[in-house]
């Protein structure tokens, strides 16, 4: 994969905004570092003047907002790819994508694809003023890790290699590339594996051949395992079982409290019924259940038996108090939301191992039988010889 970065970039001392833009438009686009401009693509700009409509741009934003001392007057995204890796026009093509992407079409930018140095990189510079003039880019919390997330995404889609995640203190330099070595060779890794499986798909049939195995969505499943470190099936499979269970408790614990919470609410009416009714019920036992009296108490009567056909049925020897109740309720609604709280995350983890799963299982499924069709198609090549 590749290591990239955001840069904000601001005015220069000294510098007017217009000729910071110039100056790093045009380190960008340095024909020296681009094979004399071939490898500058430009989205919704011109890359010869891009500099002047970036200033326009941010002109027609000023006339209805106030300057801001030390503002943000454009951003780049710097992405270096493993040597000998790539090629500089799928390397630029990535970093359309990814700017593309991570702007959400609503930026203009260029992407200039240096190859002066052993690794490739491109020098992407986005306005950071919209399409419109309306509003700025907002450099959010983590803006940096989604960034990598898209772009770690787009170059398994095409093929490429995985940086390993380190600790902080063991990382190298963003120009320097772990190699791709097995832990173990007696367990295969399931991410490298996949991985050297896309890259030997890739060839003139690429495109049909990873829309037949979706690799976009085989390429988020994998980077959902790397953030999670898991490296082989048996892993995933029992992490998805476990997810699996884990949902299915919590949805039990909730059901279940919000059963006796229901029946905590009808048990309260029916107590505060039986006890409006008990003199009536009373005064018609003594009446030795008379017909007259009935009829001239039938609702009364109708709503007590109610009541006491309630409580038989939840088999209560001692009708509970409303403090009781009210107690009970309140311990039910707390553990409700501590496990709605749970529920939440164990419903999209469960999502995400069951789609990973699937996602892998098929694509390595489809390697399978292609290795099948291969095999029995080699088998009859050699007959006829």
């Amino acid at each position: 994969m590749a290591a990239t970065r955001l840069i904000p970039l601001h005015e220069n001392k000294g510098k007017t905004v217009s000729r910071c833009l110039k100056d790093r438009v045009e380190y960008a686009k340095n024909g020296e570092k681009t094979e004399q401009g071939e490898f500058v693509t430009a989205y919704e700009c011109n890359s010869e003047i891009v500099d002047e409509e970036f200033y326009s741009t941010r002109n027609e934003y000023l006339k209805n907002h106030r300057a801001v001392k030390g503002d943000v007057i454009g951003y780049q995204i710097r992405q270096s790819f493993k040597p000998g890796e790539i090629s500089p026009e799928e390397a630029n093509a990535i970093g359309y994508e990814l700017a593309k992407e991570f702007t959400k079409g609503k930026h203009a930018f260029i992407v200039a694809t240096h190859t002066d140095k052993a690794h490739i990189h491109n020098h992407i510079i986005f306005n950071s003023v919209d399409l419109e003039g309306e509003r700025k880019f907002k450099n959010f919390f983590l803006s940096a890790l989604v960034i990598q997330k898209i772009s770690d995404r787009l170059c398994i889609e095409h093929g490429l290699s995985v940086i390993q995640p380190k600790p902080y203190r063991e990382r190298k330099k963003r120009t320097d590339f772990p190699s791709m070595h097995r832990k173990d060779d007696k367990k295969i890794d399931l991410l490298i594996d996949i991985q050297e499986k896309i890259a030997q798909g890739k060839g003139p049939g690429y495109e049909n051949w990873a829309k037949v195995h979706n690799i976009k969505q085989v390429a988020k499943s994998l980077l959902f395992l790397e953030e999670h470190n898991i490296r082989d099936l048996e892993t995933l499979s029992k992490l998805t079982s476990e997810s699996s269970e884990k949902f299915g408790e919590l949805t039990t614990t909730i059901k279940d409290s919000e059963k006796r919470m229901e029946e905590i609410v009808d048990l309260k009416k029916h107590i505060l019924n039986y006890s409006k009714t008990r003199d009536v019920y009373e005064a018609y036992r003594k009446a030795g259940y008379s017909k007259k009296f009935l009829e001239a108490h039938r609702e009364e009567i109708t709503i007590h038996k109610a009541a006491k056909q309630a409580f038989d049925n939840l088999g209560l020897k001692k009708i509970p108090t409303f403090k009781e109740l009210n107690a009970e309720y309140g311990v039910l609604l707390e553990k409700k939301r501590a496990a709605y709280k749970e529920y939440r995350q164990a419903k999209q983890e469960m999502s995400d191992y069951a789609t990973a799963k699937y996602n892998l299982e098929k694509f390595l499924n489809l390697q399978k039988e292609e290795e099948i069709k291969n095999q029995e198609k080699a088998k009859k090549q050699e007959k006829k010889r």
